[in-house]
């Protein structure tokens, strides 16, 4: 066998064993998307923007919704990425596409992010019947987080449970979380220095999460009598955002292709395949 054979079966290989690891992998909710973690259901997420009364909603660029569901255990993981160009975790003198450069006029600073952003979902049975209402709490301050600031998830801060019980909820994540308190960058005046793409100046940063991501588990057990049904998100609340008024509207709608192959590729194949729908 020469060596270029033996190279590229080699290559194979490797990238048959890390899909293999990544779609019997169960999601870590930590609120960091990684598409190599486990989610096996990807979904385009429409979203329009609240406008001023006599020009109506703002179209934006799409989010991203994956899921998982655990057919032993029930349990669904479930992981919102909203686009760049609507919010972002960047503010503070170093902001991207914030004031003057946003349709919005509005800048960014840590303490909107910690003042009420949050997130809404639902989730009903196969006969449509509601078991969770509830809202996820983006950040606010948290005296036993090491950086001082968390997620409150759905008991505490805008975090809260319409319909279902709270201890359904068993884990819940959000990215600037992830910033601040796994990764350890207290950052709460100045987000990292990063260009117009989002590639940060210091190495120092060079992981900071600049998507603004909601992640949470649901027990199964919710599951038990009639299955699982839908996944809605009725509102997010991004005060402020880049486009238009504070409500954003989302509508879940149509399927992300071989989200295997997405895994593989990682979250610059979504910015591809969101481009393509969008032409």
């Amino acid at each position: 066998m020469g060596k270029k054979n033996a190279l590229t079966m080699l290559f194979v290989a490797v990238v048959l064993v890390s899909l293999s690891t990544a779609l019997n992998a169960t999601p870590v909710v930590d609120g960091r998307f990684d598409p190599g973690e486990g989610y096996t259901l990807g979904h385009y997420v429409n979203i329009e923007v609240e406008g001023e009364k006599k020009s109506g909603n703002i179209p934006a660029d799409d989010g991203v919704l994956w899921t998982y569901h655990d057919l032993v255990t029930g349990d669904l993981f479930a992981s919102l990425t909203q686009p760049l160009t609507l919010v972002d975790n960047s503010y503070g003198d170093n902001s991207i596409g914030w004031g003057s450069s946003a349709p919005s006029g509005k800048n960014h600073n840590f303490k909107d992010l910690k003042g009420s952003d949050k997130a809404q979902f639902t989730i009903t049975d196969a006969d449509g019947s509601i078991l969770l209402d509830f809202i996820v709490d983006y950040i606010s301050e948290s005296p036993t987080a090491s950086s001082g600031y968390a997620s409150l998830g759905v008991s505490g801060g805008d975090g809260k449970v319409n319909t279902g019980s709270a201890s359904s909820i068993l884990a819940w994540g959000t990215s600037l979380d992830y910033n601040l308190n796994t990764l350890g960058h207290v950052l709460t005046e100045d987000s990292p220095v990063a260009d117009g793409d989002y590639v940060t100046a210091n190495p120092a940063y060079s992981d900071w999460v600049f998507e603004v991501t909601y992640e949470f588990l649901v027990d199964g057990a919710i599951f038990q009598d009639n299955g699982f049904g839908e996944l809605t998100i009725p509102v997010v609340h991004d005060s402020p955002n880049k486009i238009g008024k504070n409500h954003v509207y989302m509508e879940i709608n149509g399927v992300i292709p071989e989200p295997a192959t997405v895994a593989l590729l990682g979250l610059g194949s979504l910015t591809l395949l969101r481009e393509r729908r969008r032409k």
